[in-house]
């Protein structure tokens, strides 16, 4: 087994590979605070702090809707009371 990693480098190969994933994760961080700086600046926001008031803002919608309407699910009840009278 030793021998089959000195002659297949495979130690050497891991480390290339991870010093690579590492130099690639460092680069797409740095091209997204790129690209997040240009957009902002595209769309005249100025200041970060307005990304955590929208999360905020997005939260409290998302808990406001997490069921469906009422209406909406007496509907679906309904249309599935039809479709059962329907197949029997």
């Amino acid at each position: 087994y030793i021998a089959h990693n000195d002659e297949h480098e495979v130690y050497q190969n891991l480390t290339t590979m991870i010093l690579n994933n590492y130099r690639q994760a460092l680069r797409v961080i740095q091209e997204g605070k790129n690209t997040l700086l240009r957009l902002m600046d595209d769309l005249g926001i100025t200041d970060v702090s307005v990304f955590s008031a929208w999360l905020l803002e997005e939260n409290e919608y998302l808990a406001s809707h997490s069921r469906e309407p009422e209406e909406e699910t007496l509907q679906m009840e309904y249309w599935q009371k039809l479709v059962n009278l329907d197949a029997s």
